[in-house]
Protein backbone atom coordinates (compact mmCIF):
# COMPACT_ATOMS: atom_id res chain seq x y z
CA UNK A 1 0.00 0.00 0.00
CA UNK A 2 1.25 3.03 -1.00
CA UNK A 3 1.99 5.82 1.82
CA UNK A 4 -0.58 9.04 2.30
CA UNK A 5 -0.26 11.31 1.34
CA UNK A 6 1.69 10.51 -1.95
CA UNK A 7 4.89 12.15 -1.83
CA UNK A 8 6.10 12.66 -5.46
CA UNK A 9 8.02 15.14 -7.54
CA UNK A 10 5.77 18.39 -8.24
CA UNK A 11 4.01 17.49 -4.93
CA UNK A 12 2.49 21.04 -3.80
CA UNK A 13 3.52 21.69 0.01
CA UNK A 14 0.43 23.28 1.43
CA UNK A 15 -1.42 23.13 4.93
CA UNK A 16 -3.69 20.67 3.59
CA UNK A 17 -0.66 18.40 2.39
CA UNK A 18 1.27 19.17 5.64
CA UNK A 19 -2.19 18.60 8.16
CA UNK A 20 -2.47 14.78 5.90
CA UNK A 21 0.74 13.98 7.79
CA UNK A 22 -0.02 14.46 11.37
CA UNK A 23 -2.27 12.98 13.67
CA UNK A 24 -5.61 14.20 14.53
CA UNK A 25 -7.08 14.46 18.26
CA UNK A 26 -10.45 14.70 19.30
CA UNK A 27 -10.73 14.71 23.06
CA UNK A 28 -13.93 14.86 25.19
CA UNK A 29 -14.17 18.18 26.45
CA UNK A 30 -16.56 16.77 29.50
CA UNK A 31 -17.49 14.31 31.97
CA UNK A 32 -20.61 12.25 29.82
CA UNK A 33 -24.17 12.42 31.21
CA UNK A 34 -24.07 8.68 33.80
CA UNK A 35 -25.63 6.05 31.62
CA UNK A 36 -28.13 3.68 33.81
CA UNK A 37 -28.97 1.46 30.74
CA UNK A 38 -27.02 -1.64 28.63
CA UNK A 39 -28.18 -0.06 25.43
CA UNK A 40 -24.98 1.14 23.05
CA UNK A 41 -25.30 4.89 22.29
CA UNK A 42 -22.81 6.79 20.15
CA UNK A 43 -20.52 9.23 22.74
CA UNK A 44 -21.88 12.28 20.87
CA UNK A 45 -17.22 13.65 21.22
CA UNK A 46 -15.67 10.40 20.11
CA UNK A 47 -16.43 10.38 16.49
CA UNK A 48 -14.76 11.47 13.44
CA UNK A 49 -15.09 11.67 9.20
CA UNK A 50 -13.69 9.25 7.07
CA UNK A 51 -13.58 8.69 2.95
CA UNK A 52 -14.61 6.58 1.17
CA UNK A 53 -11.37 3.92 0.11
CA UNK A 54 -9.25 5.46 2.30
CA UNK A 55 -7.29 3.18 5.33
CA UNK A 56 -6.49 5.07 8.86
CA UNK A 57 -4.58 4.31 12.06
CA UNK A 58 -7.35 4.58 14.98
CA UNK A 59 -7.22 4.51 18.77
CA UNK A 60 -9.90 5.12 21.05
CA UNK A 61 -7.71 5.99 24.84
CA UNK A 62 -11.10 6.68 27.47
CA UNK A 63 -11.52 6.85 30.67
CA UNK A 64 -14.55 5.52 32.78
CA UNK A 65 -15.81 5.43 36.25
CA UNK A 66 -18.85 3.16 37.02
CA UNK A 67 -19.87 0.48 39.57
CA UNK A 68 -17.62 -2.71 38.97
CA UNK A 69 -20.92 -4.42 38.94
CA UNK A 70 -22.53 -2.43 36.18
CA UNK A 71 -19.72 -2.15 33.90
CA UNK A 72 -18.75 -0.90 30.39
CA UNK A 73 -19.99 -1.87 27.24
CA UNK A 74 -17.82 -0.59 23.97
CA UNK A 75 -18.50 -1.26 20.00
CA UNK A 76 -17.75 1.44 17.02
CA UNK A 77 -19.73 2.07 14.29
CA UNK A 78 -18.40 2.72 10.95
CA UNK A 79 -19.66 2.58 7.52
CA UNK A 80 -20.86 -0.17 5.38
CA UNK A 81 -18.10 -2.40 3.85
CA UNK A 82 -15.47 -1.32 6.00
CA UNK A 83 -12.95 -4.03 7.15
CA UNK A 84 -10.76 -5.02 9.56
CA UNK A 85 -11.01 -5.55 13.21
CA UNK A 86 -10.54 -3.59 16.84
CA UNK A 87 -7.67 -4.19 19.34
CA UNK A 88 -9.32 -4.28 22.88
CA UNK A 89 -7.31 -3.64 25.91
CA UNK A 90 -8.48 -3.45 29.31
CA UNK A 91 -9.99 -4.24 32.52
CA UNK A 92 -11.19 -7.44 32.20
CA UNK A 93 -14.78 -9.24 34.24
CA UNK A 94 -12.73 -11.22 36.95
CA UNK A 95 -11.64 -8.05 38.79
CA UNK A 96 -11.67 -7.92 42.53
CA UNK A 97 -12.97 -4.16 44.24
CA UNK A 98 -9.91 -2.87 45.11
CA UNK A 99 -9.51 1.08 44.88
CA UNK A 100 -6.15 1.62 44.03
CA UNK A 101 -6.36 -1.24 40.87
CA UNK A 102 -3.04 -2.83 41.43
CA UNK A 103 -3.55 -5.96 40.68
CA UNK A 104 -6.48 -5.04 37.56
CA UNK A 105 -6.77 -8.18 35.50
CA UNK A 106 -6.46 -7.08 31.96
CA UNK A 107 -8.57 -7.93 28.51
CA UNK A 108 -5.93 -8.25 25.41
CA UNK A 109 -8.43 -9.48 22.62
CA UNK A 110 -9.65 -8.61 18.55
CA UNK A 111 -13.34 -8.24 17.84
CA UNK A 112 -15.37 -6.78 14.79
CA UNK A 113 -16.03 -3.00 14.81
CA UNK A 114 -19.91 -4.43 15.97
CA UNK A 115 -18.88 -6.93 18.71
CA UNK A 116 -19.65 -5.58 21.80
CA UNK A 117 -16.80 -5.70 24.75
CA UNK A 118 -17.36 -5.87 28.14
CA UNK A 119 -14.87 -4.07 30.99
CA UNK A 120 -15.39 -3.75 34.37
CA UNK A 121 -14.50 -0.81 36.72
CA UNK A 122 -11.79 -2.51 39.75
CA UNK A 123 -12.19 0.72 41.18
CA UNK A 124 -15.69 0.46 42.26
CA UNK A 125 -16.68 4.35 42.01
CA UNK A 126 -18.43 6.69 40.05
CA UNK A 127 -15.79 8.96 41.18
CA UNK A 128 -12.44 7.37 40.81
CA UNK A 129 -11.38 6.10 36.81
CA UNK A 130 -10.03 3.28 35.34
CA UNK A 131 -9.48 3.50 31.12
CA UNK A 132 -9.20 1.46 28.02
CA UNK A 133 -8.04 1.44 24.87
CA UNK A 134 -9.11 0.34 21.66
CA UNK A 135 -7.18 0.51 18.36
CA UNK A 136 -7.49 -0.11 14.37
CA UNK A 137 -6.55 -0.11 11.56
CA UNK A 138 -9.63 0.90 9.41
CA UNK A 139 -10.12 0.10 5.81
CA UNK A 140 -12.65 2.20 4.74
CA UNK A 141 -14.71 0.67 1.57
CA UNK A 142 -16.70 2.53 -1.31
CA UNK A 143 -18.89 4.18 1.48
CA UNK A 144 -18.29 7.29 3.24
CA UNK A 145 -19.26 8.58 7.08
CA UNK A 146 -17.71 8.07 10.19
CA UNK A 147 -16.23 5.89 12.62
CA UNK A 148 -18.06 6.73 16.08
CA UNK A 149 -17.06 5.14 19.89
CA UNK A 150 -20.80 3.82 21.41
CA UNK A 151 -20.82 2.85 25.17
CA UNK A 152 -23.41 1.76 27.68
CA UNK A 153 -23.61 0.24 31.06
CA UNK A 154 -22.84 -3.98 30.65
CA UNK A 155 -25.67 -4.71 33.39
CA UNK A 156 -27.75 -1.89 33.80
CA UNK A 157 -27.64 -0.47 37.64
CA UNK A 158 -29.49 2.53 39.07
CA UNK A 159 -26.02 4.13 39.68
CA UNK A 160 -24.93 5.55 35.82
CA UNK A 161 -21.12 4.48 34.38
CA UNK A 162 -19.92 7.49 32.66
CA UNK A 163 -17.27 8.22 29.96
CA UNK A 164 -14.71 10.86 31.65
CA UNK A 165 -13.36 14.30 30.01
CA UNK A 166 -9.99 13.69 28.74
CA UNK A 167 -11.09 10.93 26.74
CA UNK A 168 -10.16 10.94 23.04
CA UNK A 169 -9.58 9.43 19.87
CA UNK A 170 -6.46 10.05 17.67
CA UNK A 171 -6.73 9.17 14.15
CA UNK A 172 -4.30 9.25 10.89
CA UNK A 173 -5.14 8.36 7.23
CA UNK A 174 -2.42 6.40 6.18
CA UNK A 175 -3.62 5.00 3.18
Amino acid sequence: MPQYPVVGGGTPVDDQFLSDMLDTFVIKPADATPRVNATLVADPDLTFPVVANAVYDVMFRVRFAGLQAAGLRTDWTVPAGTTGNRECMGPGSANAVQTDANTTELRLAVHGYGTAVLYTNPRNSVSLQTLLEERAILSVGATAGSCTFRWAQNVTNATGSLVNANSYVKYRRIG
